[in-house]
């Protein structure tokens, strides 16, 4: 059996030292990696926390803003409904007065009688 020289074993633990001081500072760079990627995942589950936080009060409290705002122009098109019923209502009565003048007396008293009352 050959016995191995000591020059062998002397490059055989120097290169064992350095493969150990490698391992060490791999180690020391993957704690700070574990690090960074715990603070980055609680950072991001922070920000999930409060956009949900803001959706939740925006739901919440969003109708009673909205409706400072939309009630003026409720009303401004409440108006304008009313307006526009009231222009209906002269066209109509101007339609029944072209009906009376087309109409004989005889035939506009037939027609009223054969419309139900109402109370």
């Amino acid at each position: 059996m050959i016995q191995p020289t000591t020059s062998l074993n002397e490059q055989i633990k120097k290169l064992l030292e350095e493969n150990l001081q490698y391992s060490k500072e791999t180690f020391v760079l993957n704690k700070k990696i574990y690090k960074y990627i715990f603070w980055k995942k609680i950072y991001s589950m922070i920000k999930m926390i409060v956009v949900i936080i803001f959706i939740i009060l925006a739901i919440n409290y969003l109708p009673f803003i909205l409706k400072e705002y939309v009630y003026p122009y409720q009303e401004l098109l409440q108006k304008v409904i009313n307006i526009s019923k009231q222009e209906n209502v002269l066209l109509l009565d101007g339609q029944t007065q072209e009906i009376q003048k087309l109409l004989k007396s005889e035939q506009i008293e037939e027609i009223l009688k054969k419309i139900p009352k109402t109370k």
